[in-house]
């Protein structure tokens, strides 16, 4: 085979390789998170809308995930808060710490690192 011919070959074979490789990388990582941030994107809309009308100080309100929805740090009082919209009743994780929560079971837990 002819050198030249060998080295285009080779150049046409590296070109299709470093096209599927960048549509294979793009399927495989890029795609994921753009669809993570238009999901995170849309709640925190959706929170922004929510907490409109709230009734306390915003800046005293620390958003969390998990069975509750943040908690907010008054001067008198912790409260776990969890919005709803009236219609979604509670999941069997949020009753039980709702239960926990009203039975006085919640303590103070402080773990010492380095």
């Amino acid at each position: 085979m002819d050198p030249l011919m060998t080295f285009w070959v080779l150049c046409v074979g590296c070109f299709f390789g470093i096209i599927l490789g960048i549509m294979l990388s793009y399927n495989t990582a890029v795609k994921p998170l753009q669809y993570r941030i238009s999901r995170l994107t849309s709640q925190d809309q959706r929170f922004h809308e929510q907490m409109k009308y709230y009734p306390y100080d915003l800046d005293r309100f620390k958003r969390i995930d998990g069975p509750v929805d943040g908690i907010q740090f008054e001067e008198d009082a912790i409260l776990f808060v969890r919005f709803t919209d009236g219609h979604i009743s509670c999941t069997k994780e949020q009753e039980r710490v709702k239960h926990l929560l009203e039975a006085g079971n919640v303590r103070w837990f402080e773990f010492p690192t380095k």
